[in-house]
């Protein structure tokens, strides 16, 4: 699990809330105003983390269109015709329209949309 620590800012009492990332490097996210609030980010998180669904915000500010490169490139079971119809359909349908977009806010409706 985590941990919650209190500490003082200008504006007064702040909690801390740390834990570990799937690759277990040790990260934080401060500034909750209520204890209860920083426990329930740090259970989600643990959730997150045992359902293989946690993104780190640091990589979330990633572009769909460098990802999708990425994600191809690292693709060793595809047949090169695949690879380039892949490749052809991120070119021409999905880059231009989220290229640009970064992964962390990315739904289900921007991508229908």
């Amino acid at each position: 699990m985590g941990s919650i620590n209190a500490y003082q800012t200008t504006s007064g009492k702040r909690y801390r809330a740390t834990f570990r990332k799937p690759d277990h490097a040790p990260t934080q996210k401060r500034g909750f105003t209520t204890k209860r609030e920083a426990e329930l980010f740090l259970a989600s998180v643990e959730i997150d983390k045992s359902r293989g669904a946690h993104i780190d915000p640091s990589k979330s500010r990633a572009l769909v269109g460098e990802w999708l490169h990425a994600w191809m490139d690292g693709r060793a079971d595809w047949r090169a015709t695949s690879r380039e119809r892949a490749r052809g359909i991120v070119v021409l349908h999905i880059k231009p329209k989220l290229g640009g977009y970064p992964l962390g806010p990315l739904t289900h409706g921007a991508v229908q949309a």
